[in-house]
């Protein structure tokens, strides 16, 4: 292998192959990131068994060839070298060896006979608007549970309809929801369980949504894969895959309530800050109450040796006055994926879960948020 290519794009593209490295590698191979120079491009990929993470970029090959490296030690080396001047890889012996301006570095290879086979990538279930898929991911994903006691939970299931994917996670504490528009493939290739689906649901795993997020954010247009077994999705130049868990989420539509005894609409933002004023007075399981009557919410938590504390925001309120607690990291973990300045709270009950979303846009976010049952609430 003998090729120059662009600095700064190969340390992009090998921070992005690093995302699928295991930080402790059951394998010391798994390590690695696979190098592969062929026709003009060169493509870095790294693979845990579980998901992957591949990133093609143009460059001059002048000797094409396929290798293993150190992932991290890889990708430090190349985010340290000097973006204007270009880099040279070439093989050197059973080294890789990495020039750049003044810099010579020889990395030992690991070998690639031992790297796993890295997964094929079905023809695609259909095509997304990537910005708008990233942005549903990165709002459901923070539901997801981020342990696996109950596997399931670690996941973001899409449904897949002829016009919408619809994703939804939870932690049984809270539940995240938001709609997409997509165009499924008409005739989708594929046999078996390699069959692109184009409708019908699949649970992926929580960090795959993750990843896949952070290379759709500025892309107009992406192809989304999902199997019986790999979920896939890709942009010019980039690609992740996860594999598909096994299950479902509970159905969403049984729980969210569609009748309401209380509707409050107030500042995202304003709102935010006073839950955030109050937070400090409080350890992780203490809850914090809102009182939501008179044109406005009163927020309010601590006890007698913690201290206490109140703060108040402007907000519409009809219906009847409520008196409801939450867990304030859950209750911000969820406001905070509100895209918009004004935030609408749907009440039915002190005891059963708030449905929040922004004004008007229910169809493109709603989380669920269960409250904290308080045998009393004292001022």
């Amino acid at each position: 292998m003998k090729l120059t290519i662009d600095t700064d794009k190969l340390a992009d593209a090998a921070q992005w192959a690093l995302r699928a490295v295991p930080g402790n590698p059951p394998a010391p191979v798994l390590a690695g990131v696979r190098l592969e120079a062929a026709d003009n491009t060169l493509t870095l990929a790294g693979f845990d068994h579980y998901r992957s993470a591949r990133a093609r970029e143009d460059c001059e090959v002048s000797e094409p060839g396929t290798l293993l490296v150190p992932g991290r030690v890889f990708t430090d080396l190349v985010r340290g070298f000097p973006k204007s001047k270009p880099t040279t890889l070439a093989l050197d012996g059973s080294d890789l060896a990495l020039s750049c301006g003044t810099a010579h570095i020889l990395l030992p290879t690991l070998p690639l006979d031992d790297y796993p086979t890295l997964p094929k990538i079905s023809g695609a279930s259909g095509t997304v608007d990537g910005a708008a898929l990233a942005a549903a991911g990165a709002r459901v994903a923070v539901a997801a549970a981020t342990d696996d006691t109950i596997p399931t939970l670690t996941g973001v299931q899409f449904d897949l309809t002829d016009t919408t994917l619809t994703l939804s996670a939870t932690d049984r504490y809270g539940f995240h929801v938001a709609d997409v528009p997509w165009t499924p493939n008409q005739a989708p290739k594929g046999k078996g369980k390699n069959r692109p689906r184009v409708a019908g649901s699949a649970l992926v795993p929580a960090d795959a949504v993750r990843d896949a997020a952070r290379i759709l954010a500025d892309a107009d247009k992406a192809e989304l894969t999902i199997t019986e077994s790999q979920f896939a999705i890709s942009v010019p130049g980039r690609w992740a895959t996860g594999s598909i868990l096994e299950g479902e989420l509970p159905d969403y539509a049984h729980l969210f309530p569609t009748e309401f005894e209380t509707v409050a609409t107030t500042g995202t933002e304003a709102l935010t800050d006073a839950i955030k004023h109050i937070q400090p007075l409080l350890g992780k399981a203490d809850p914090m109450v809102l009182e939501v009557a008179d044109n406005q919410i009163t927020v309010r938590a601590g006890t007698d040796d913690k201290g206490r504390g109140r703060d108040q925001v402007h907000a519409d309120v009809e219906g009847d006055p409520l008196t409801i607690a939450f867990n304030p990291g859950l209750l911000l973990k969820t406001l905070q994926q509100i895209d918009g300045p004004v935030a609408q709270f749907n009440f039915t009950a002190a005891t059963k879960p708030a449905l929040v979303h922004s004004v008007d846009q229910a169809d493109v976010f709603r989380g669920l948020v269960m409250p904290i049952r308080l045998s009393s609430i004292s001022g």
